[in-house]
């Protein structure tokens, strides 16, 4: 840990500043935002601009440059626009309100955080993942798992609520949806053993309004059976606009590296569920993969989108990657396989599980498709994807090991170490089908997720610190610029006045190979056309 400690105390002793008026949250003219975490409340991670395109891509530069802070390295923010004024938070859970065209700062928010609430916290370096807007205010979500309110034009706090106890190992790292009113979040992000749940809140008051638990309660007559929890959910929910309906990701079941004590599907564990995002009635629930030994959570949060399957009329579809290196698309309404992708990265057969003397399984706990989103270009029928090419060793644990685990702390139920190098993929496909259209590999890991524009590119950023733009035609590497430190979040694109914008964080992501660009400290970059 990097000085943690103190970085904690620090954070602890800072509180929340309203410092200027802040822009009009409208948009004028000749202005496109960025307002949801995946730009549409659909998650498709596009930008419907064109002045940046696969002719022009060459001549991008740096227009300006903020760092994320002192002695933060990790950074997996997703930044977004609203009208003129860029939010964005890092791995401490600082908020700034910045000029999206200048990155003149125009206010900053630091809460009161204890990075030592937890062991899930205080073992692990902090990231965070955005905020969310909606009303008038920005929201956040914090690793000692408060959900707070700020004033967007002031960044002056309305309300702060507890989602759930952190010292149980609870912690937060993803920013929630933001739906008629209501504030939608999800959790824990970890490995605890504890019960995945989605949670909605008053959005103007921090009211709870419901709460759903993904895995049933543990057997408290028999303390030390360690089959129940997981179904953790890491990356925010998403809100089709359209039905109301709520789509969130799951990750494994626990332990992550057994399934002796719970054979078959295990329902709502790895999965894609669907839940009214009024009442969190579960409507339906489609597990990805059963029988998991390896840590293959569904951790990409879902993407809404209308296809074309044949029946003369469009499909209204919800679809996530699994780590084990796959995407499923399904219907959104009954949650019945429409498609499913073969793997996109390597995958091991036969297809060992771990063992007390170790397994070597491709792809590993950090691969295939990681938490990065992908981007579905509706004009082109197209989804483009990162994955990775991330082999590892598994070890299970002893019972005796399994029972000295303390609350709170990470229960795998063994432990990993990579094996040979860690490499990259992109591809995009036909959801519809599942079918590749085309593929290229990439020399690191590419966790962060992509960007799709109109302006036929899909950007996206990797392990060795450089930022790709590919032609969307055929995958080809266009250009790329290198930022010097890995990168664990996807790209944004914007216009402001007329001119589009390319933003991205980097500086590093929990998810982590041997080989790759050396850690340094984390630096939002922002690209326009010319000097």
């Amino acid at each position: 840990m990097r000085s943690l400690f103190t970085l904690a105390i620090t954070v602890l002793l800072l509180a929340g500043c309203g410092g200027g008026g802040g822009a009009e949250n409208e948009a004028g003219s000749g202005d496109v935002d960025w307002p949801h975490w995946g730009n549409v409340a659909e998650n498709t991670h596009y930008a419907d601009l064109d002045q940046v395109d696969r002719d022009n891509v060459g001549k991008l530069k740096v227009a300006w440059t903020r760092p994320e802070g002192k002695n933060q390295f990790a950074w997996e923010t997703f930044p977004i626009v609203v009208g003129r004024t860029m939010y964005y938070d890092t791995g401490t859970d600082q908020v700034y309100a910045v000029d999206a065209a200048t990155g003149k700062v125009r206010w900053t928010y630091s809460p009161p955080v204890d990075f030592l609430a937890g062991p899930a916290i205080a073992t692990n370096e902090p990231v965070s993942r955005g905020v969310t807007y909606g009303d008038g205010r920005i929201y956040l979500t914090t690793a000692d798992d408060q959900l707070i309110a700020l004033d967007a034009k002031t960044g002056k706090p309305h309300w702060k609520t507890q989602v759930i106890d952190p010292s149980q190992g609870n912690t937060m790292n993803s920013p929630g949806a933001f739906f008629d009113g209501e504030l939608i979040v999800g959790g824990p992000a970890g490995d605890a053993g504890l019960r995945g749940f989605v949670a909605a809140y008053d959005a103007a008051t921090g009211k709870r309004l419901w709460r759903t638990f993904m895995i049933p309660p543990r057997d408290k007559r028999h303390p030390f059976d360690h089959s129940y929890g997981g179904g953790d959910v890491w990356m925010p929910p998403v809100v089709d606009p359209q039905t109301g309906t709520a789509y969130v990701s799951t990750g494994n079941p626990t332990p992550g590296f057994t399934n002796a004590g719970r054979p078959g599907c295990n329902p709502m564990a790895d999965a894609t569920v669907a839940l009214d995002a009024k009442t969190g009635t579960i409507e339906w629930s489609h597990t990805e993969l059963c029988n998991d030994s390896w840590d293959y959570d569904t951790v990409q949060a879902p993407t809404v989108l209308d296809l074309d399957t044949g029946s003369g009329d469009a499909t209204r579809a919800v679809g996530a990657g699994s780590k084990a290196g796959f995407w499923t698309t399904l219907d959104a309404q009954t949650g019945d396989l429409i498609a499913r992708s073969p793997y996109i990265g390597k995958y091991s057969r036969p297809h060992l599980r771990p063992t007390r003397k170790g397994a070597v399984v491709c792809p590993g706990i950090f691969g295939g498709i990681e938490y990065g989103p992908p981007s579905w270009s509706a004009p082109t029928r197209s989804l483009f994807i990162a994955a990775n090419d991330f082999c590892m060793r598994y070890k299970v644990a002893s019972r005796a090991e399994l029972e000295e685990h303390a609350p709170g702390e990470d229960e795998l139920g063994g432990t990993t170490e990579q094996v040979g190098p860690a490499t990259g993929v992109v591809a995009a496909l036909d959801p519809a089908t599942g079918k590749v259209r085309w593929r290229t590999d990439l020399p690191r890991p590419a966790n962060g997720g992509t960007l799709a524009t109109a302006g036929g590119l899909v950007l996206l950023g990797d392990g060795d610190g450089f930022l790709y733009a590919l032609d969307a035609r055929d995958g080809k590497i266009l250009w790329r610029y290198d930022l010097k430190r890995r990168i664990g979040s996807a790209p944004i694109a914007y216009e402001v006045d007329g001119v589009e914008y390319v933003a991205i964080a980097a500086g590093g992501s929990l998810v982590e190979a041997e080989g790759t660009a050396p850690d340094r400290p984390g630096r939002l970059f922002v690209f326009r056309l010319g000097d």
